[in-house]
């Protein structure tokens, strides 16, 4: 027997599942892949949800797939990054006294990959960033970590200090494009904002050193344009920078009701390019959108740009040439609710706090194998040493990584 708040959570799920099934461009209704599409599997597999174990996971982050389809994973709340197998048993695990940062909190959140196979991965807890050799051996730190207000943070003393490094993305030739998120630092008021920093990647008499591109610091509209940002996704002809908005203010682009978006900048020299993705636009106003909550985890395939709707429990796939979305895959988890919510059901309040403490096991109720996901946040898409495409999925507080056939998905197209 269902009870009164039970009955109200299911409204307002049904609520959220018509609105987010709109189609905000005036064309054909979107191909939903949710009951067509079945992930290939999990990781960790087997999985023991939430937890510290080698067969758990705590907040998981971001993903960075792999060319022999194994995996790196940003274990937040347990402070490690865990190398997981295609198989999705766990190969290592790495953490603040592997990396001679003893007693820090590293917190690893944003992950990334160059050309040549360097791993790079934020860590906003000691303000660095940690590059890791293709055997996930320490190269070096990038970055240093630095206390300072925002009127001094684009001072030249304080040239490549990092406070908060969360979202992080690497070209292809290993330079790298980092949000800094210090909320309390940047922020003014209700508006949000963040600090933004490029590392020019330089080789000197054989060895790999990294330097903070001011030149970049002074032509970059990131800051203007966006102002709660992780997400972000480099074209693969390396000339485009496109980042989500989580928290647009209602003034930006005549954006009344506040709809996330995605953002396409310069490379180079990362102005804006005027064009916005996941939005409609008239008479210079978005009008409608698809992402009606927070626009998380990007990455770029081919010719489609594919989001995660981490409210909405969605991923969005956009075709980079006309801008239009072509359809979704995934639905919101039933079983879940967000760390300001309450959500009773079958006597288990399924918030983020009772996951922590053990008492909701949220991932024995969602259905993977139905894309049941609960607040999706990184993504992954490669094409792996055989050949085949994969899309990996961070399903954070089902504490699982979902992965995908994406030559199958895209087939769908």
């Amino acid at each position: 027997m269902l009870n009164r708040k039970s009955i109200l959570f299911f409204v307002v799920a049904l609520f959220y599942s018509i609105l987010f099934s709109q189609d905000y461009s005036g064309s054909s209704p979107l191909m939903d892949l949710t009951a067509e599409i079945e992930p290939l599997g999990i990781v960790p597999y087997p999985q023991d949800g939430y937890g510290r174990g080698p067969d758990q996971l705590a907040q998981p982050d971001d993903v960075e797939l792999l060319a022999d389809g194994s995996m790196i994973v940003s274990d937040v709340d347990n402070n490690r990054i865990q190398h997981f197998s295609p198989a999705g048993e766990l190969i290592r695990s790495i953490t603040a006294e592997d990396l001679g940062l003893e007693e820090s909190e590293i917190i690893p959140t944003g992950v990334a990959k160059d050309s040549e196979g360097y791993i790079y991965v934020t860590l906003e807890g000691v303000g660095r960033i940690a590059r890791f050799r293709p055997d996930l051996t320490l190269d070096q730190f990038i970055g240093r970590p630095i206390t300072v207000s925002a009127e001094e943070y684009y001072q030249p003393e304080n040239d490549g200090g990092l406070i908060k490094p969360q979202g992080l993305i690497a070209a292809a030739n290993g330079d790298l494009y980092v949000i800094d998120m210090a909320k309390t630092v940047f922020k003014t008021g209700e508006k949000r904002n963040f600090g933004f920093r490029k590392f020019k990647k330089f080789e000197k008499e054989g060895r790999i050193t990294y330097e903070y591109d001011r030149s970049f610091a002074q032509t970059q509209e990131i800051t203007k344009v966006m102002r709660k940002s992780e997400g972000m996704t480099i074209s693969e002809d390396q000339t485009t920078l496109y980042i989500a908005e989580e928290k647009p203010y209602p003034g930006q682009f005549g954006n009344m009701t506040k709809k996330r978006y995605i953002a396409a900048f310069d490379l180079e020299s990362s102005r804006f390019l005027d064009r916005l993705f996941g939005v409609t636009i008239e008479n210079e106003s978005i009008t409608g959108g698809y992402f009606n909550d927070s626009v998380e985890g990007l990455s770029v395939f081919g010719e489609h740009l594919i989001a995660v709707d981490e409210k909405a429990g969605r991923i969005y796939f956009f075709d980079m040439n006309s801008g239009e979305c072509r359809g979704f895959l995934g639905k919101r988890a039933y079983y879940y609710c967000d760390d300001h919510s309450d959500c009773v059901i079958e006597g288990i309040n399924y918030n983020e706090q009772t996951i922590i403490a053990g008492e909701a096991l949220p991932h024995l109720k969602n259905n993977w194998h139905k894309n049941e996901l609960a607040s999706p946040d990184g993504i992954s898409a490669t094409v792996l040493q055989d050949g085949s495409k994969r899309l990996a999925v961070v399903d954070q507080w089902n504490s699982r990584v979902i992965m995908y056939n994406l030559d199958v998905i895209l087939q769908k197209f």
